[in-house]
């Protein structure tokens, strides 16, 4: 047996179909004919791009959002500008200069703290490769007719691979390279295909019609295994269809408890083709749209006319449904290239989001006036991220005011009764929440960067992983001091952290009264039938007792005691 990290779940089984990529070997050497070789770069730049135009016009809407992105970096004049530096300045060949020039940016987008962007590197490495490939002459896999039933097994599975694909025909994906949130993760989560990454030299442990079995949520790979371990693992895959077919019986149903307590669980979305999944598993809202990656995806700041389609487009699908848009969080580790951000020693504790937004109002202005006039199309409200201080939310809504005032001047609608919220993610504001009730029509708790800054454990950092915990009892106690708080105003607190979707801590949520779950549209569902099989009464008592534990372990050791009784 093999192991790797589960990142999507589900039983997979079916034939292995290795996918090797032949390696390459770049020679070095200098050119006579500088504008031969730029010509050769071009030509073969302007092959891939109409290629992947080609692909996104085939794509359903999903892969055509992440193509466009993808085409937006292979439009990017910055993309070649070293290759062409290299070529004209040193007279190097085509072929070495692409490889070299564009190296040089896969490795500053690795260094990025932030994992979104970081794994952009990977779309810019396949990028390089295809370039190379071109310029080689070299043919690239036909993967447009793969058979049902296929477990892919590759070093890395790219974006321009996943689009060519029917991934109807896959029953699962193994690769060496991947992360969390790469494209074709996102893709096996949503899709609910088994995908398992970070298994060294998969590509020559397993032969092309292998018989693969994976476990998604486990890591565990087995080839070839006998007539009873496939059997057992044939069992296990027919359990796990059952109860996805189960949980879509709650895709229209009511978060309530027993008792009667009634919440509503919506969805953390990046994407306008995120909606697609929203709507599949029956989101109550939105209850978190990443702006950012708006930003993030486009070479140059999006106008006002290119955000405002995008917030209609949430407006119109969600109807009456209430979608909380989040005002840019970036700068920091969250860096935009063309907002030419100073980098910082401590970028988590640095100039980002809110502070980043009322230092740039222009750039703050075009995204709220965008908002507010895409609010009169569905049931928008605006959300403020990393307030520290109670002045950082009263100049926000002052720059608000202004932008209603400037629409108001040019008689342009807008939903005037817009409500407008926070994030709570900063220890200071949560142990400050009364005070900010007072100011704002809703909290959401942000327990990603809650509990890092609590505990003074970033997030990403491998060796201090133990102590980042959302168990940790300062932790609970600053959830439970914002609930209160927001309550005791008559305002709503909704999570939209990872801690939301966790069905060993949704029984302490529901015990603190958290009024709204937002998560991965993947994850609702299984939230909901977690809800409908609790009494809120019991998790109040559960929350006066894990009040008074002094550590993690023990909080952890009783909320699995309790979600099994």
């Amino acid at each position: 047996m093999l192991k790797g990290k589960g990142i999507s779940e589900g039983i997979g089984i079916g034939k292995a179909l290795v996918l090797k990529k032949e390696y390459i070997k770049i020679e070095k050497s200098k050119i006579e004919d500088i504008d031969i070789e730029l010509e050769k770069l071009k030509v073969s730049l302007n092959s891939v791009i109409k290629e992947t135009q080609e692909l996104k016009d085939k794509s359903n809407n999903e892969q055509k959002q992440i193509l466009e992105a993808y085409l937006m970096i292979l439009q990017d004049e910055t993309l070649i500008q070293k290759t062409k530096e290299l070529i004209q300045n040193e007279k190097l060949n085509c072929v070495y200069a692409v490889e070299q020039g564009m190296n040089e940016i896969i490795t500053n987008f690795r260094n990025i703290p932030d994992e979104y962007i970081s794994e952009r590197a990977n779309d810019i490495e396949d990028i390089k490769n295809r370039i190379i490939s071109k310029l080689l002459q070299i043919e690239e896999n036909d993967l447009s007719e793969i058979e049902p039933a296929t477990i892919i097994v590759t070093k890395e599975l790219t974006t321009s691979d996943t689009a060519k694909i029917n991934m109807k025909n896959i029953s699962g994906i193994i690769s060496e390279i991947g992360g969390t949130n790469s494209h074709v993760s996102i893709i096996a989560r949503n899709k609910q295909i088994p995908m398992i990454i970070r298994v060294e030299n998969i590509v020559e442990q397993i032969k092309d019609g292998d018989i693969v079995v994976i476990n998604g949520e486990t890591g565990d790979i087995h080839i070839n295994p006998s007539i009873e371990e496939m059997a057992h693992y044939q069992k296990l895959q027919k359990q796990d269809e059952e109860e996805k077919q189960e949980l879509g019986k709650f895709k229209n149903a009511i978060a309530k408890t027993k008792d009667g307590f009634q919440v509503e669980v919506s969805s953390n979305i990046g994407k306008t083709s995120d909606l697609e999944d929203v709507l599949k598993f029956g989101a109550d809202g939105i209850g978190l749209f990443r702006t950012e990656f708006l930003f993030m995806d486009s070479p140059q700041m999006p106008t006002e006319e290119e955000q405002f389609e995008s917030y209609k487009k949430i407006a119109e699908n969600m109807k009456d449904k209430l979608s909380i848009i989040r005002t840019l969080d970036a700068g920091g580790d969250k860096d935009i290239p063309y907002l030419n951000l100073e980098k910082e020693d401590n970028p988590f504790l640095g100039y980002r989001a809110i502070r980043l937004c009322l230092g740039n109002l222009e750039l703050f202005k075009i995204q709220l006036r965008a908002i507010l006039r895409a609010s009169i199309y569905g049931n928008l409200a605006i959300m403020f991220p990393m307030i520290s201080v109670i002045d950082e939310l009263r100049q926000a809504k002052q720059v608000l005011e202004e932008c209603k005032k400037e629409l108001d001047e040019k008689n342009i609608k807008y939903n005037k009764q817009i409500k407008v919220g926070m994030m709570i993610e900063i220890p200071a504001a949560a142990i400050m929440a009364e005070t900010f009730a007072k100011e704002c029509d809703f909290f959401s708790i942000g327990t990603n960067d809650l509990i890092q800054y609590t505990i003074a454990a970033e997030r990403g950092n491998t060796k201090i992983a133990n102590l980042y915990t959302k168990n940790h009892p300062a932790v609970i106690k600053l959830i439970k001091q914002t609930i209160d708080a927001a309550h005791k105003n008559g305002i709503f607190c909704g999570m939209c952290g990872e801690a939301a979707s966790n069905f060993q801590y949704i029984p302490l949520l529901i015990g603190m009264g958290l009024d709204e779950f937002s998560m991965n549209s993947s994850a609702i569902l299984q939230a909901k039938k977690t809800i409908t099989e609790l009494n809120k009464k019991e998790c109040e008592k559960l929350v006066e007792e894990v009040l008074q534990f002094s550590s993690d372990k023990e909080v952890e050791k009783r909320l699995k005691e309790f979600i099994k009784a």
